[in-house]
């Protein structure tokens, strides 16, 4: 049975969704959708080979776009040999993040050819 051409379809939902614009680096702000890099992960952490590439062709989105505004605590500080302190390492971030989720995405299995196929030799 020949799979190839042949387009599958997800559809993925949560409470919570942040897709990071790299240009802010601070406050983690979101796209407004899903970024075709983490629809192509959704695909590859259920089917991934060596072989095979997934194509996202199309993003749905299904539910209405809605913001949330959420406060997070992260440190401050770099773990080494010296124990960390969080109450003197805290700091408070803002977070613009997606809320109620919900999406149809589409993708295509590509075939690579053996000799395109990049080899890891550390494995």
């Amino acid at each position: 049975m020949e799979y190839f051409d042949k387009e599958f379809c997800l559809e993925v939902w949560g409470a919570y969704a942040c897709f990071t614009r790299p240009e802010l680096k601070v406050e983690r702000v979101s796209y407004d959708v899903m970024t075709p890099s983490a629809a192509r992960a959704i695909f590859e952490s259920i089917f991934w080979k060596p072989a095979i590439r997934w194509q996202v062709t199309k993003i749905e989105v299904l539910n209405p776009i809605k913001w949330c505004n959420i406060r997070r605590n992260e440190v401050g500080a770099v773990a080494s040999k010296n124990p960390i302190y969080i109450e003197d390492k805290r700091q408070q971030k803002n977070s613009l993040l997606l809320q109620d989720v919900r999406y149809r995405i589409w993708a295509k299995l590509e075939f690579i050819a053996q000799w395109k196929r990049k080899e890891s030799k550390n494995l």
